[in-house]
Protein backbone atom coordinates (compact mmCIF):
# COMPACT_ATOMS: atom_id res chain seq x y z
CA UNK A 1 0.00 0.00 0.00
CA UNK A 2 2.84 2.36 0.97
CA UNK A 3 4.64 1.53 -2.30
CA UNK A 4 1.44 2.31 -4.18
CA UNK A 5 1.09 5.65 -2.37
CA UNK A 6 4.73 6.56 -3.14
CA UNK A 7 4.25 5.61 -6.78
CA UNK A 8 1.07 7.73 -6.90
CA UNK A 9 2.89 10.71 -5.33
CA UNK A 10 5.79 10.42 -7.78
CA UNK A 11 3.36 10.20 -10.71
CA UNK A 12 1.53 13.29 -9.41
CA UNK A 13 4.82 15.19 -9.02
CA UNK A 14 5.93 14.18 -12.55
CA UNK A 15 2.58 15.33 -13.97
CA UNK A 16 2.87 18.66 -12.09
CA UNK A 17 6.45 19.16 -13.36
CA UNK A 18 5.34 18.41 -16.92
CA UNK A 19 2.45 20.87 -16.61
CA UNK A 20 4.81 23.56 -15.23
CA UNK A 21 7.27 22.97 -18.09
CA UNK A 22 4.38 23.35 -20.55
CA UNK A 23 3.39 26.65 -18.86
CA UNK A 24 7.03 27.78 -19.01
CA UNK A 25 7.29 27.03 -22.73
CA UNK A 26 4.05 28.84 -23.56
CA UNK A 27 5.16 31.77 -21.39
CA UNK A 28 8.47 32.02 -23.25
CA UNK A 29 6.70 31.81 -26.62
CA UNK A 30 4.09 34.48 -25.87
CA UNK A 31 6.41 36.89 -24.02
CA UNK A 32 9.01 36.66 -26.82
CA UNK A 33 6.35 37.05 -29.51
CA UNK A 34 5.06 40.15 -27.73
CA UNK A 35 8.60 41.57 -27.61
CA UNK A 36 9.03 40.96 -31.35
CA UNK A 37 5.71 42.71 -32.07
CA UNK A 38 6.75 45.57 -29.76
CA UNK A 39 9.95 46.14 -31.77
CA UNK A 40 8.14 45.65 -35.08
CA UNK A 41 5.75 48.47 -34.16
CA UNK A 42 8.72 50.66 -33.23
CA UNK A 43 10.32 49.82 -36.59
CA UNK A 44 7.14 50.82 -38.43
CA UNK A 45 7.07 54.38 -37.05
CA UNK A 46 10.13 55.82 -38.92
CA UNK A 47 8.56 54.64 -42.20
CA UNK A 48 5.25 56.28 -41.32
CA UNK A 49 6.65 59.64 -40.11
CA UNK A 50 7.44 61.21 -43.54
CA UNK A 51 3.84 60.56 -44.67
CA UNK A 52 2.29 61.69 -41.37
CA UNK A 53 4.27 64.96 -41.39
CA UNK A 54 2.90 65.79 -44.83
CA UNK A 55 -0.69 64.73 -44.16
CA UNK A 56 -1.07 66.20 -40.65
CA UNK A 57 1.07 69.24 -41.49
CA UNK A 58 3.76 69.37 -38.79
CA UNK A 59 7.54 69.74 -38.96
CA UNK A 60 10.82 68.23 -37.74
CA UNK A 61 10.86 70.21 -34.49
CA UNK A 62 7.39 68.95 -33.52
CA UNK A 63 8.48 65.40 -34.45
CA UNK A 64 11.62 65.77 -32.28
CA UNK A 65 9.57 66.98 -29.31
CA UNK A 66 7.14 64.06 -29.70
CA UNK A 67 9.96 61.47 -29.88
CA UNK A 68 11.76 63.02 -26.90
CA UNK A 69 8.63 63.01 -24.71
CA UNK A 70 7.73 59.44 -25.76
CA UNK A 71 11.27 58.22 -25.01
CA UNK A 72 11.35 59.95 -21.61
CA UNK A 73 7.94 58.50 -20.66
CA UNK A 74 8.86 54.97 -21.82
CA UNK A 75 12.20 55.04 -20.00
CA UNK A 76 10.93 56.50 -16.72
CA UNK A 77 8.00 54.06 -16.53
CA UNK A 78 10.38 51.06 -16.38
CA UNK A 79 10.51 51.64 -12.60
CA UNK A 80 6.73 51.95 -12.30
CA UNK A 81 6.30 48.68 -14.23
CA UNK A 82 8.72 46.96 -11.83
CA UNK A 83 6.75 48.29 -8.86
CA UNK A 84 3.47 46.96 -10.30
CA UNK A 85 5.06 43.54 -10.88
CA UNK A 86 5.48 43.13 -7.13
CA UNK A 87 1.76 43.68 -6.49
CA UNK A 88 -0.18 42.39 -9.52
CA UNK A 89 0.18 39.15 -11.54
CA UNK A 90 2.91 39.77 -14.13
CA UNK A 91 1.08 38.08 -17.01
CA UNK A 92 -1.87 40.43 -16.52
CA UNK A 93 0.42 43.50 -16.57
CA UNK A 94 2.08 42.27 -19.77
CA UNK A 95 -1.18 41.22 -21.41
CA UNK A 96 -3.07 44.44 -20.69
CA UNK A 97 0.02 46.50 -21.57
CA UNK A 98 0.42 44.87 -25.00
CA UNK A 99 -3.31 45.04 -25.73
CA UNK A 100 -3.30 48.75 -24.83
CA UNK A 101 -0.37 49.35 -27.23
CA UNK A 102 -2.47 47.72 -29.96
CA UNK A 103 -5.45 49.98 -29.16
CA UNK A 104 -3.13 53.02 -29.28
CA UNK A 105 -1.94 51.96 -32.75
CA UNK A 106 -5.54 51.76 -33.98
CA UNK A 107 -6.08 55.30 -32.68
CA UNK A 108 -2.79 56.41 -34.29
CA UNK A 109 -4.11 55.14 -37.61
CA UNK A 110 -7.27 57.21 -37.09
CA UNK A 111 -5.49 60.40 -35.88
CA UNK A 112 -6.63 63.62 -37.58
CA UNK A 113 -4.23 66.12 -35.99
CA UNK A 114 -0.67 66.48 -34.66
CA UNK A 115 -1.97 66.57 -31.06
CA UNK A 116 -3.87 63.28 -31.50
CA UNK A 117 -0.88 61.59 -33.14
CA UNK A 118 1.43 62.96 -30.36
CA UNK A 119 -0.91 61.78 -27.58
CA UNK A 120 -1.37 58.21 -28.86
CA UNK A 121 2.35 57.85 -29.64
CA UNK A 122 3.20 58.72 -26.02
CA UNK A 123 0.40 56.49 -24.66
CA UNK A 124 1.71 53.54 -26.70
CA UNK A 125 5.01 53.86 -24.80
CA UNK A 126 3.07 53.73 -21.50
CA UNK A 127 1.57 50.34 -22.38
CA UNK A 128 4.87 49.00 -23.72
CA UNK A 129 6.93 50.04 -20.68
CA UNK A 130 6.30 46.74 -18.87
CA UNK A 131 7.64 44.47 -21.65
CA UNK A 132 11.32 44.59 -20.69
CA UNK A 133 11.40 44.53 -16.86
CA UNK A 134 8.21 42.53 -16.21
CA UNK A 135 8.77 40.14 -19.13
CA UNK A 136 12.32 39.35 -18.01
CA UNK A 137 11.24 38.97 -14.37
CA UNK A 138 8.37 36.61 -15.28
CA UNK A 139 10.75 34.43 -17.34
CA UNK A 140 13.31 34.36 -14.50
CA UNK A 141 10.64 32.95 -12.16
CA UNK A 142 9.60 30.31 -14.70
CA UNK A 143 13.08 29.10 -15.60
CA UNK A 144 15.11 29.84 -12.41
CA UNK A 145 18.70 28.58 -12.98
CA UNK A 146 18.09 25.91 -15.63
CA UNK A 147 17.97 27.37 -19.16
CA UNK A 148 17.55 30.87 -17.70
CA UNK A 149 20.18 32.37 -20.02
CA UNK A 150 18.58 30.83 -23.11
CA UNK A 151 15.10 32.00 -22.05
CA UNK A 152 16.24 35.60 -21.47
CA UNK A 153 18.26 35.50 -24.72
CA UNK A 154 15.21 34.26 -26.67
CA UNK A 155 13.12 37.13 -25.27
CA UNK A 156 15.84 39.69 -26.13
CA UNK A 157 16.54 38.24 -29.60
CA UNK A 158 12.85 38.24 -30.56
CA UNK A 159 12.94 42.03 -30.28
CA UNK A 160 16.00 42.21 -32.58
CA UNK A 161 14.27 39.91 -35.10
CA UNK A 162 11.26 42.25 -35.09
CA UNK A 163 13.56 45.23 -35.69
CA UNK A 164 15.42 43.46 -38.53
CA UNK A 165 12.57 41.98 -40.60
CA UNK A 166 9.82 44.58 -40.33
CA UNK A 167 11.09 47.59 -42.37
CA UNK A 168 10.83 45.78 -45.75
CA UNK A 169 7.44 44.19 -44.94
CA UNK A 170 6.07 47.50 -43.62
CA UNK A 171 7.32 49.43 -46.66
CA UNK A 172 5.46 47.02 -48.99
CA UNK A 173 2.27 47.27 -46.89
CA UNK A 174 2.41 51.09 -46.84
CA UNK A 175 2.89 51.08 -50.63
CA UNK A 176 -0.20 48.85 -51.06
CA UNK A 177 -2.61 50.22 -48.44
CA UNK A 178 -1.21 53.50 -47.09
CA UNK A 179 0.12 54.36 -43.62
CA UNK A 180 -3.26 54.41 -41.83
CA UNK A 181 -4.37 50.88 -42.77
CA UNK A 182 -0.83 49.53 -42.17
CA UNK A 183 -0.69 51.09 -38.68
CA UNK A 184 -4.08 49.58 -37.78
CA UNK A 185 -3.01 46.15 -39.13
CA UNK A 186 0.10 46.31 -36.92
CA UNK A 187 -2.21 46.82 -33.93
CA UNK A 188 -4.06 43.52 -34.25
CA UNK A 189 -1.22 41.09 -33.31
CA UNK A 190 -0.47 43.11 -30.14
CA UNK A 191 -4.12 42.94 -29.04
CA UNK A 192 -4.39 39.19 -29.76
CA UNK A 193 -1.11 38.32 -27.98
CA UNK A 194 -2.05 40.58 -25.05
CA UNK A 195 -5.40 38.78 -24.64
CA UNK A 196 -3.60 35.42 -24.95
CA UNK A 197 -1.23 36.35 -22.11
CA UNK A 198 -4.09 37.28 -19.79
CA UNK A 199 -5.99 34.05 -20.52
CA UNK A 200 -3.31 31.33 -20.80
CA UNK A 201 -0.24 32.41 -18.85
CA UNK A 202 0.48 31.85 -15.15
CA UNK A 203 2.68 33.79 -12.72
CA UNK A 204 4.60 31.31 -10.48
CA UNK A 205 4.94 33.98 -7.78
CA UNK A 206 1.12 34.21 -7.52
CA UNK A 207 1.00 30.61 -6.21
CA UNK A 208 2.94 31.53 -3.07
CA UNK A 209 1.18 32.10 0.28
CA UNK A 210 -0.30 35.59 0.68
CA UNK A 211 2.10 36.50 3.49
CA UNK A 212 5.11 35.61 1.30
CA UNK A 213 3.79 37.87 -1.43
CA UNK A 214 2.96 40.79 0.89
CA UNK A 215 4.80 43.69 -0.77
CA UNK A 216 7.12 45.98 1.14
CA UNK A 217 7.70 49.55 0.04
CA UNK A 218 9.04 49.82 -3.53
CA UNK A 219 11.72 52.22 -2.33
CA UNK A 220 12.63 49.86 0.50
CA UNK A 221 13.10 47.07 -2.06
CA UNK A 222 15.02 49.49 -4.29
CA UNK A 223 17.36 50.23 -1.38
CA UNK A 224 17.86 46.48 -0.89
CA UNK A 225 18.50 46.00 -4.64
CA UNK A 226 21.02 48.85 -4.90
CA UNK A 227 22.54 47.73 -1.57
CA UNK A 228 23.20 44.28 -3.11
CA UNK A 229 26.91 44.64 -3.95
CA UNK A 230 26.82 42.27 -6.92
CA UNK A 231 23.70 43.77 -8.46
CA UNK A 232 25.15 47.27 -8.02
CA UNK A 233 28.28 46.39 -10.03
CA UNK A 234 26.15 44.70 -12.73
CA UNK A 235 24.14 47.93 -13.10
CA UNK A 236 27.31 50.05 -13.27
CA UNK A 237 28.85 47.68 -15.87
CA UNK A 238 25.66 47.88 -17.98
CA UNK A 239 25.62 51.69 -17.77
CA UNK A 240 29.23 52.16 -18.89
CA UNK A 241 28.93 49.47 -21.61
CA UNK A 242 25.88 51.28 -23.07
CA UNK A 243 28.39 53.41 -25.02
CA UNK A 244 28.92 50.49 -27.38
CA UNK A 245 26.37 47.77 -26.75
CA UNK A 246 23.15 49.48 -27.79
CA UNK A 247 21.39 49.83 -31.14
CA UNK A 248 21.37 53.60 -30.58
CA UNK A 249 25.17 53.97 -30.85
CA UNK A 250 26.33 51.21 -33.21
CA UNK A 251 23.31 51.32 -35.53
CA UNK A 252 23.61 55.12 -35.86
CA UNK A 253 27.36 55.62 -36.21
CA UNK A 254 28.45 52.57 -38.25
CA UNK A 255 26.43 53.55 -41.39
CA UNK A 256 27.61 57.18 -41.01
CA UNK A 257 31.25 56.06 -40.85
CA UNK A 258 30.90 53.72 -43.84
CA UNK A 259 29.18 56.39 -45.93
CA UNK A 260 30.89 59.64 -44.93
CA UNK A 261 34.40 58.47 -44.00
CA UNK A 262 34.88 55.50 -46.35
CA UNK A 263 32.60 56.66 -49.19
CA UNK A 264 30.92 53.25 -49.57
CA UNK A 265 27.87 52.87 -51.82
CA UNK A 266 24.38 52.47 -50.38
CA UNK A 267 24.15 48.73 -51.33
CA UNK A 268 27.55 48.05 -49.67
CA UNK A 269 26.50 49.87 -46.50
CA UNK A 270 23.18 47.99 -46.55
CA UNK A 271 24.93 44.62 -46.82
CA UNK A 272 27.36 45.38 -43.96
CA UNK A 273 24.52 46.71 -41.80
CA UNK A 274 22.49 43.57 -42.54
CA UNK A 275 25.44 41.39 -41.45
CA UNK A 276 25.65 43.33 -38.19
CA UNK A 277 21.88 42.85 -37.69
CA UNK A 278 22.29 39.09 -38.26
CA UNK A 279 25.08 39.15 -35.66
CA UNK A 280 22.73 40.94 -33.24
CA UNK A 281 20.33 37.97 -33.57
CA UNK A 282 23.01 35.24 -33.30
CA UNK A 283 24.92 36.95 -30.45
CA UNK A 284 22.25 37.03 -27.72
CA UNK A 285 21.28 33.37 -28.29
CA UNK A 286 24.94 32.33 -28.18
CA UNK A 287 25.54 34.48 -25.08
CA UNK A 288 22.49 32.99 -23.33
CA UNK A 289 23.56 29.40 -24.07
CA UNK A 290 27.12 30.03 -22.85
CA UNK A 291 25.80 31.80 -19.71
CA UNK A 292 23.85 28.62 -18.85
CA UNK A 293 26.88 26.33 -19.38
CA UNK A 294 29.69 28.42 -17.88
CA UNK A 295 30.10 31.24 -15.34
CA UNK A 296 28.07 34.13 -16.85
CA UNK A 297 30.54 36.76 -15.61
CA UNK A 298 33.46 35.07 -17.44
CA UNK A 299 31.45 34.97 -20.68
CA UNK A 300 30.64 38.66 -20.10
CA UNK A 301 34.33 39.60 -19.79
CA UNK A 302 35.20 37.63 -22.94
CA UNK A 303 32.36 39.33 -24.89
CA UNK A 304 33.40 42.81 -23.74
CA UNK A 305 37.06 42.07 -24.56
CA UNK A 306 36.24 40.87 -28.10
CA UNK A 307 33.94 43.89 -28.59
CA UNK A 308 36.67 46.33 -27.48
CA UNK A 309 39.30 44.76 -29.77
CA UNK A 310 36.90 44.71 -32.76
CA UNK A 311 35.82 48.34 -32.21
CA UNK A 312 39.49 49.42 -32.12
CA UNK A 313 40.45 47.41 -35.22
CA UNK A 314 37.49 48.40 -37.43
CA UNK A 315 38.66 51.98 -38.29
CA UNK A 316 42.14 50.66 -39.23
CA UNK A 317 40.70 48.27 -41.84
CA UNK A 318 40.06 51.22 -44.17
CA UNK A 319 38.03 50.33 -47.26
CA UNK A 320 38.78 46.59 -47.02
CA UNK A 321 35.17 45.47 -47.59
CA UNK A 322 35.60 41.86 -46.38
CA UNK A 323 37.47 42.99 -43.26
CA UNK A 324 34.88 45.66 -42.37
CA UNK A 325 32.01 43.20 -43.01
CA UNK A 326 33.58 40.57 -40.69
CA UNK A 327 34.25 43.22 -38.03
CA UNK A 328 30.64 44.50 -38.22
CA UNK A 329 29.26 40.95 -37.89
CA UNK A 330 31.62 40.28 -34.94
CA UNK A 331 30.49 43.50 -33.22
CA UNK A 332 26.87 42.44 -33.74
CA UNK A 333 27.56 39.05 -32.09
CA UNK A 334 29.73 40.22 -29.18
CA UNK A 335 28.28 43.64 -28.31
CA UNK A 336 24.62 42.59 -28.55
CA UNK A 337 25.33 39.22 -26.96
CA UNK A 338 26.10 40.83 -23.59
CA UNK A 339 22.53 41.91 -22.74
CA UNK A 340 21.05 38.46 -21.89
CA UNK A 341 24.22 37.64 -19.91
CA UNK A 342 23.71 40.79 -17.83
CA UNK A 343 20.02 39.88 -17.39
CA UNK A 344 21.01 36.38 -16.24
CA UNK A 345 23.31 37.93 -13.63
CA UNK A 346 20.52 40.28 -12.47
CA UNK A 347 18.23 37.27 -11.97
CA UNK A 348 20.92 35.19 -10.24
CA UNK A 349 21.93 37.93 -7.81
CA UNK A 350 18.39 39.00 -6.83
CA UNK A 351 16.06 37.31 -4.36
CA UNK A 352 12.48 36.56 -5.42
CA UNK A 353 11.19 39.62 -3.55
CA UNK A 354 13.44 42.18 -5.22
CA UNK A 355 13.83 40.62 -8.68
CA UNK A 356 11.17 42.84 -10.30
CA UNK A 357 12.81 45.85 -8.70
CA UNK A 358 16.26 44.70 -9.86
CA UNK A 359 15.08 44.33 -13.47
CA UNK A 360 13.25 47.68 -13.31
CA UNK A 361 16.45 49.44 -12.19
CA UNK A 362 18.50 47.53 -14.80
CA UNK A 363 16.32 48.71 -17.68
CA UNK A 364 15.91 52.23 -16.31
CA UNK A 365 19.70 52.56 -15.93
CA UNK A 366 20.43 51.24 -19.45
CA UNK A 367 17.72 53.42 -21.07
CA UNK A 368 19.06 56.56 -19.35
CA UNK A 369 22.68 55.58 -20.07
CA UNK A 370 21.91 55.23 -23.77
CA UNK A 371 20.30 58.69 -23.75
CA UNK A 372 23.48 60.18 -22.21
CA UNK A 373 26.02 58.24 -24.33
CA UNK A 374 24.36 59.03 -27.71
CA UNK A 375 24.86 62.84 -27.69
CA UNK A 376 28.28 62.34 -26.04
CA UNK A 377 29.51 60.13 -28.88
CA UNK A 378 27.87 62.52 -31.37
CA UNK A 379 29.79 65.54 -30.04
CA UNK A 380 33.03 63.51 -29.93
CA UNK A 381 32.55 62.49 -33.59
CA UNK A 382 31.84 66.11 -34.56
CA UNK A 383 35.02 67.24 -32.79
CA UNK A 384 37.49 64.43 -33.60
CA UNK A 385 35.91 62.65 -36.56
CA UNK A 386 33.81 59.48 -36.86
CA UNK A 387 36.76 57.19 -36.04
CA UNK A 388 36.55 58.59 -32.51
CA UNK A 389 33.09 56.98 -32.13
CA UNK A 390 34.72 53.53 -32.27
CA UNK A 391 37.32 54.65 -29.73
CA UNK A 392 34.47 55.66 -27.40
CA UNK A 393 32.79 52.26 -27.91
CA UNK A 394 36.04 50.43 -27.10
CA UNK A 395 36.56 52.61 -24.01
CA UNK A 396 33.04 51.80 -22.77
CA UNK A 397 33.74 48.05 -23.09
CA UNK A 398 37.08 48.35 -21.25
CA UNK A 399 35.38 50.31 -18.45
CA UNK A 400 32.70 47.58 -18.23
CA UNK A 401 35.44 44.91 -17.87
CA UNK A 402 36.94 46.99 -15.03
CA UNK A 403 33.52 47.11 -13.32
CA UNK A 404 33.13 43.32 -13.54
CA UNK A 405 36.64 42.90 -12.11
CA UNK A 406 36.08 45.43 -9.31
CA UNK A 407 32.74 43.84 -8.44
CA UNK A 408 34.46 40.44 -8.14
CA UNK A 409 31.38 38.95 -9.78
CA UNK A 410 33.10 35.56 -10.06
CA UNK A 411 32.26 35.21 -6.35
CA UNK A 412 28.51 35.69 -6.80
CA UNK A 413 26.52 33.32 -4.62
CA UNK A 414 23.67 32.23 -6.89
CA UNK A 415 20.22 32.70 -5.37
CA UNK A 416 17.87 29.95 -6.53
CA UNK A 417 14.76 31.80 -5.42
CA UNK A 418 14.72 30.86 -1.74
CA UNK A 419 14.25 34.45 -0.73
CA UNK A 420 17.67 35.38 0.58
CA UNK A 421 19.56 38.14 -1.20
CA UNK A 422 22.68 37.00 -2.99
CA UNK A 423 25.98 37.94 -1.46
CA UNK A 424 29.74 37.64 -1.94
CA UNK A 425 32.07 35.58 0.20
CA UNK A 426 34.98 37.83 1.15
Amino acid sequence: MKAFMNHHEHAHEAASAGKFRSHSSSTLMLVSLAHGINHAQAGLKPLVFPLVLRELNFGYSELGIMLGVASAVGGSLQLAAGALGRILPRHHILGLGNASVGICFILLGLAQSYFQFFFWTVMSRVGGAAQHPVGSSLLSHHFQKKRLGVALATHFTAGNVGTAIIPLCAAIMIGLWGWRVTTILFALPAILVGMGMCIWLKDPAAAKPAEARQPTSFWEDSGQAIGNRNLRWILIAAVVAAGGSGHGIIASFLPLYLTHSLGMTVPAVGLIFTLMSVGSIVGPMLGGKLADRYHPQRILVISYSLSAVTALILPWLGTNFAGVAIAAFTLGVTAFGTNPILQTLVAQTSSDRIRDTGFAWFYTATFLAGAIWSPGVGYLSEWLGLKAAFGAMAASFVLAIACVALGRLREVAIDHGHGAAAHSHH
